[in-house]
């Protein structure tokens, strides 16, 4: 499936634009999701280091998978559950999607890169999952379990 999300901070003096394509692929059987592919397109303004900023974007896409992947912090007795990354998952390497950037410049002040393309990952893999099964992921990270139960009702 593949799944298509927006953002733009207007309303701050840090206009950066985003656009973010998601491509997913999810099993049937387990539910397992994988991300295949994100293109972002970005208009940052000025990119001042075009290669600096592809690497931002780059990192901030790798953080968006894995936050809608794995990334799941409890609470007990008023403390974190996870204490280390051996409790804390994060992506690992063979959930690494293919990434693509494009910088649109529009000749503005230069303004962020290093957060805006994660504000668009997770909605753009929840609209991915849509096209591809015709159920919606409602959590951060995703339910597996969930998802299938909603799969199995159909």
């Amino acid at each position: 499936g593949m799944g298509i999300a927006v953002s733009g901070a207007e309303e701050r003096e840090s206009p950066t634009w985003t656009a973010g394509v998601a491509e997913v692929e999810v099993d049937p059987e387990s539910g397992k999701i994988s991300i295949r592919r994100v293109t972002i397109a970005m208009d940052m303004g000025l990119a001042i280091n075009p290669d600096n900023v592809a690497a931002q974007i780059r990192g901030s896409v790798l953080w968006g998978a894995s936050q809608v992947l794995s990334e799941r912090l409890t609470m007990k007795a008023g403390a974190y559950e996870q204490l280390n990354f051996d409790t804390y998952k994060t992506i690992r390497l063979g959930e690494i999607p293919e990434i693509h950037v494009e910088l649109i410049e529009s000749g503005r002040h230069p303004s962020g890169v290093g957060e805006p393309a994660s504000s668009v990952v997770a909605p753009a893999v929840a609209n991915a999952i849509f096209d591809a099964v015709g159920h919606r992921a409602l959590t951060m990270p995703i339910d597996r379990e969930a998802l299938l139960r909603d799969m199995r009702k159909t």
